[in-house]
């Protein structure tokens, strides 16, 4: 490691620039290059003079840069600030650049990741910023721009991503300094979405769904079963293949987070053996896959069944991780059980034993199959006015009006009915 420098007066200056108790420690062989240490931590500092004024710029943290690497960078920075004409940054803007972005990043991405991708630089950035340089953009920049965007707030912050995704690559070209991408560090715009998770007694009524609607729409029922018996994605499982099928597990060579194993437990595994085989998809029809469109209005009926409107296929996902949870896995075993590649969120769970994660597969589809078949025996209401009610989406004073019914005598009676079906729930 270098040793510390004496300090001349130009480097007493940027000492005393800084908050007290670093160590400033420069390099002896790029004068430019610093090692500063606060505390535990220790980071590459460059600092240099420019019309007379001291700049800076930190790298990152010394344990992930090795010293060369932070000398070629500290080179490249100072030469950048003295002289930008003889860096290409100047005259690079985002619009010429996007091109080179999407092609050497295409191959990392799913299709569908690159068709969104290329649109919201098409739609969304290049029309607004696309002649902006790219060493010209600053945080500001970018967030007058979201708040100009005028979109919603997941297409917004998709949009974030992309230019964040975009600045980033310029920086591993060696197109702006490192750690300049403007995008970093700022907030995203918080959406109104909540996940819904299924109680027991919602996905005994959800089994009583699927089994009303079985000989009409079978493989839509079929696939909607496996979302719930494994938590997998729609996507993955309208893809799945029969060739897939590998004994207790069905391997995805191309999942969102890329390959993935669905571990298929007893029930899971009697659901498939049930499938008829009209084409290379398990949940196939007419010698194609099912599509998402053919599932929307089962889903819409199954959702009125349910008295739950804003339920989405998604949320058997969200139940099924939840139920997990509630049999006793840990997030770790979750996290496998669901393919999630954050291990941010998961901790780690890809270290785990497959073993493990297959028996929690199987414990979690042996429940929600028990809790599917159990009758609910809900309670029937027998005064006949307040069922005529129920089937409409009148107010009850209309519904009275209509029928000629006394409005407070029927307010009772409604009461009285919710009261039992609430005891009822209760004692589920």
């Amino acid at each position: 490691m270098p040793k510390q420098a004496k300090q001349t007066p130009q480097r007493r200056a940027a000492k005393s620039a800084q908050p007290s108790g670093d160590t400033i420690i420069r390099d002896d062989i790029v004068p430019e290059l610093a090692r500063r240490v606060r505390g535990k931590s220790a980071k590459w500092v460059v600092y240099w003079r420019q019309d007379r004024r001291l700049r800076k710029t930190t790298l990152g943290d010394c344990a992930a840069i090795a010293i060369d690497r932070a000398r070629d960078l500290a080179r490249d920075m100072v030469g950048l600030e003295v002289a930008p004409d003889a860096r290409s940054c100047s005259a690079t803007s985002i619009a010429d650049f996007a091109n080179v972005f999407l092609e050497e990043c295409a191959g990392r991405w799913k299709p569908s990741t690159l068709k969104t991708n290329r649109n919201s630089l098409k739609t969304q950035i290049l029309p607004h910023i696309g002649k902006r340089k790219l060493g010209s953009i600053r945080r500001e920049d970018v967030r007058a721009w979201m708040n100009d965007l005028g979109l919603s707030k997941g297409a917004s912050n998709r949009a974030l991503s992309v230019l964040s995704s975009l600045c980033v690559h310029a920086e591993l070209r060696g197109l702006v300094p490192p750690e300049s991408n403007p995008c970093k560090g700022l907030r995203r715009h918080e959406t109104s979405f909540q996940a819904r998770y299924l109680t027991e007694l919602q996905i005994g009524l959800l089994g009583e769904a699927f089994d009303g609607l079985q000989k009409d729409h079978p493989q839509a029922i079929n696939l909607l079963r496996f979302l719930t018996l494994t938590g997998c994605r729609r996507g993955e499982a309208l893809g799945l293949e029969w060739s897939m099928i590998d004994g207790k597990r069905a391997a995805l060579p191309d999942a969102k987070s890329g390959p993935k194993s669905i571990w298929l437990g007893k029930a899971t595994r009697r659901l498939i053996a049930s499938c008829p085989r009209q084409s290379q998809f398990v949940f196939g029809i007419d010698d194609g896959p099912l599509t998402a469109a053919t599932l929307i209005p089962v889903w819409a009926d199954i959702r009125e069944r349910l008295n739950m409107p804003r339920l989405r296929i998604h949320d058997l996902r969200h139940s099924f991780a939840s139920v997990a949870l509630g049999l006793g896995h840990d997030l770790l075993i979750v996290g496998g059980l669901l393919g999630h590649s954050d291990k941010g969120s998961t901790a780690g769970y890809a270290h785990l034993a497959s073993r493990d994660v297959a028996d929690a597969s199987a414990r979690v589809g042996t429940h929600f199959r028990k809790v599917m078949q159990r009758k609910t025996r809900k309670p029937r209401c027998h005064n006949t006015n307040v069922a005529a009610f129920l089937r409409t989406k009148d107010k009850y004073t209309v519904f009275c009006q209509k029928h000629g019914l006394g409005v407070a005598k029927f307010r009772r009676d409604l009461i009285a009915w919710r009261k039992t079906q609430q005891a009822w729930e209760a004692s589920q």
